[in-house]
């Protein structure tokens, strides 16, 4: 469980303000979530063989077809800021 001051050390290294009003809720919600990772923690999985889980028939495999959805002229439409048909962004490593 956290606690207020680990609250405050976990919100400065994310750089994330948190206003007082909000610190009880915020304090309940990430409990809930630590209170869920324990409860997967604890299930047993020392007896599952991955390979069979591909029998359970869960996942639907899909061809890799490449497919067009929107030509080059379409999506550079959308903005003025386009050069040698590609976008232009402002340079953010100098």
């Amino acid at each position: 469980m956290i606690h207020d001051d680990e609250l405050k050390k976990v919100c400065n290294l994310a750089k994330i303000r948190i206003e007082e009003s909000e610190k009880e809720k915020f304090l309940k919600r990430l409990n809930q979530v630590f209170d869920w990772i324990d409860q997967l923690s604890r299930i047993e999985t020392s007896n599952v063989n991955i390979g069979s889980l591909k029998d359970i028939g869960g996942t639907i495999e899909k061809k890799d077809l490449p497919s067009v959805t929107n030509s080059q002229e379409e999506l550079l439409s959308n903005t003025k800021h386009k050069k040698f048909g590609m976008f232009c962004v402002p340079k953010v490593i100098e």
